[in-house]
């Protein structure tokens, strides 16, 4: 199985484990939402390019791209300081700095094969990061939501047991 096709599937996964958190509670997880659809659309919009522009002409895109989600995660982070929100900006700021390195180096004639490599390997390893964080929040609400409806029904069994 291709490297594309599991990143694919593990961000569609996200997103719908995102997509139900905010179905849950909407105002709640309306953020979450967002990101792990900007997140979704910056990562399809990066393999297009890859597609269309070929490596590394494509490279000169993936800073504006990153550069515009770190830009609107951190106006939402403002609003509402949760720290998955800053995990991500961080992230993502981190992403910014290995594209100009290599986009330096690239046009200096610099960049090795061992440097791609890194690049490649460090972009991929921030994107893990950022799809977990997205996952853990939409997969805590779950564990949540299961931990209330678990102790609604032992309640109702003790509160049945307790009338017979």
């Amino acid at each position: 199985m291709s490297l594309v096709l599991i990143y694919t599937m593990a961000t569609l996964a996200v997103f719908l484990i995102c997509f139900l958190a905010y179905r849950s509670r909407p105002q709640q997880y309306a953020d979450l939402m967002g990101v792990s659809a900007m997140i979704a659309l910056v990562f399809a919009v990066g393999n297009l390019l890859l597609a269309m522009y070929r490596f590394p002409d494509a490279l000169l895109a993936f800073p504006l791209l990153d550069l515009t989600l770190a830009a609107m995660i951190y106006r939402a982070w403002q609003k509402n300081r949760e720290p998955w929100k800053a995990v991500m900006v961080g992230s993502l700021v981190v992403q910014l700095m290995l594209h100009f390195a290599a986009i330096a180096m690239w046009k200096t004639g610099e960049l090795t094969q061992y440097g791609l490599w890194l690049y490649v390997v460090s972009i991929n390893a921030f994107f893990v990061v950022q799809l977990a964080t997205l996952a853990s929040v939409g997969v805590g609400h779950g564990l949540d939501c299961l931990r209330r409806w678990l102790s609604d029904r032992r309640g109702v069994h003790t509160l049945s047991d307790a009338q017979s």
